[in-house]
């Protein structure tokens, strides 16, 4: 919880710093403005983490961590598809870059982890008998 405060609270401060020297901060956005945003918190991020936090120690690691890699490819197929977006060239290649990275990490994991689990590791060769 205290990691979480401090996390929450720098990100407020730096957020008003930086409203503060931007374009300004409204502090009373009116009830409609507060009503998105908690939809959004709400939707995107409690809901979000909390499935993350639940089903996460159920997975793999590799798998998990390859889950979490794809949330920013998410975020970029709803803007297109939600709001109507057009992705830049540098974002359609750092996706692309994700997916490969999740795909490969977890192929590579995986193989490894069914070797292990074989009482191999692939490139290894197993130790012969043992002299007494």
């Amino acid at each position: 919880m205290q990691n979480y405060f401090v996390v929450i609270a720098s990100a407020g401060v730096v957020s008003l710093a930086a409203g503060a020297l931007w374009r300004g901060v409204d502090l009373t956005p009116g009830l409609r403005v507060i009503g998105w945003l908690l939809g959004v918190a709400v939707a995107g991020t409690v809901v979000g983490w909390l499935l993350v936090a639940t089903y996460a120690p159920q997975l793999p690691s590799h798998v998990g961590a390859a889950l979490l890699m794809l949330t920013p490819v998410g975020a970029l197929v709803l803007s297109a598809v939600v709001l109507h977006e057009r992705p830049t060239v540098l974002q359609l290649i750092g996706a692309v870059l994700i997916l490969a990275g999740a795909y490969l990490s977890a192929n590579r994991l995986g193989r490894r982890l069914r070797g292990r689990r074989r009482g191999r590791v692939r490139g290894r060769r197993s130790p012969g008998p043992r002299c007494p």
